[in-house]
């Protein structure tokens, strides 16, 4: 993870801002600020006032009649593998375009911003985003450290600990999928999240991971309405999936992972805010969704439908999972389907055959029940966080 160029334009600070070259630089990585609004010293890489991932902000005041110094000011910029420029447009509104030229070939960003942006908000800005990046890696390497399967509970109690300093009788954990919003926008909710003395907010992929403590368990339900209220501030585009409550610091693994699988088993009730306890046998099959027994039960019982299906251009897979939706009623499916209630019986009956169940009724219910939720699993269209 990183601060790249291409960032700043996600900040309210930068809506205005310009990029008048150095287009396919906006990946540059940006590792501090630097300063350069004085005649260029010879000798000032060796003094080491300049590094690589430096971005620099300057007026180009010392240049703007002195195209030799301001090409000077380019070469040192790019030569020493700086990241980018950001140019308050006080003095200059624009660069020669053989300069332009040059920076295209460099891929090396010039931005112009204009001048009513102070230094320091400019400054103050980026080296916060450089600092919470830094600090948001060290915290994502600890997460995915509890997400590896090979770790111990006193490790998984010690991560806890660094991760959560707030801990109190219970603890929950939340996966806040929020990636439609701006960069800025995220930051403000993470803080507010954090303004909480009983929340803890963590960027993990992108998104958030909370973790949620109280002392006493009616406190959970008020605690997540005020976090998905607070996120309805930001965006109406979300996903919340939420753990279900523990006491041990050594199982913290185990919260964290029911998050991001109530995160990623969404589709199964459809709801903004989804509770792990909810997704019934979804949260079974889901962490063996990749095993060689699964497989084969899904070929052995879906695949014979679905290829019957695509052969005939019949529609049995979904008159089966209908059927079930309705709980075996021949009738309700029917006027679901707008079927005749024979055509419905003679797909149930057919699937049956297909399987060489239909001497069996209540396996056959229990077999294509499971089937059809593992194809659920198997076609969702998020990716997975979860390592399988």
């Amino acid at each position: 993870m990183s601060v790249k160029v291409k960032d700043l334009f996600d900040l309210k600070l930068f809506e205005s801002a310009r990029l008048v070259a150095g287009k396919n630089g906006l990946e540059n990585e940006i590792k501090r600020i630097n300063f350069s609004d004085c005649p260029v010293l010879d000798d000032v890489v060796d003094m080491e006032l300049v590094m690589a991932g430096d971005f620099y902000v300057n007026s180009l005041y010392i240049a703007k009649d002195d195209k030799e110094e301001m090409r000077k000011i380019f070469d040192l910029y790019i030569n020493s593998s700086s990241a980018g420029v950001c140019i308050i447009d006080e003095f200059l509104d624009d660069i020669p375009d053989d300069i332009k030229r040059f920076c295209d070939e460099k891929s090396f960003p010039v931005i112009f911003i204009d001048t009513m942006v102070p230094y320091a908000e400019i400054v103050i800005t980026i080296t916060e985003m450089i600092l919470l990046e830094q600090a948001d890696t060290i915290s994502e390497m600890r997460i995915d450290r509890l997400l590896d399967g090979d770790i111990n509970s006193q490790e998984v109690a010690a991560i806890a600990t660094r991760i959560n300093g707030s801990f109190k009788k219970f603890y929950n954990c939340l996966y806040i999928n929020v990636e439609s919003i701006q960069a800025d926008r995220f930051n403000y909710l993470r803080k507010e999240l954090n303004s909480n003395y009983d929340f803890e907010a963590l960027k993990y992929r992108n998104n958030i991971l909370m973790i949620l403590n109280f002392n006493k368990q009616v406190m959970l339900k008020t605690h997540i309405d005020y976090v998905e209220n607070l996120v309805k501030k930001y965006t109406e585009d979300y996903i919340i999936g939420v753990s279900n409550s523990f006491t041990s610091k050594d199982e913290f693994n185990h919260c964290v992972k029911q998050s991001l699988s109530s995160y990623e088993l969404s589709f199964v009730t459809e709801d903004r805010v989804v509770h792990y306890k909810d997704l019934n046998v979804y949260k079974v099959l889901y962490p063996m969704r990749n095993s060689r027994h699964l497989a084969e039960f899904y070929r052995e019982i879906f695949m014979p439908l679905k290829e019957y299906d695509e052969y005939y251009n019949s529609d049995i897979v979904n008159t089966v999972e209908v059927y079930l939706e309705n709980n075996g009623e021949y009738k309700k499916t029917a006027q679901m389907l707008h079927q005749h209630e024979n055509t419905v019986r003679y797909r149930i009956l057919k699937a049956k055959k297909l399987l060489n169940l239909e001497n069996d009724h209540l396996k056959f219910i229990e077999q294509v029940s499971l089937a059809l939720k593992m194809d659920k699993i198997m076609n969702m269209d998020k990716k997975s966080i979860l390592s399988s």
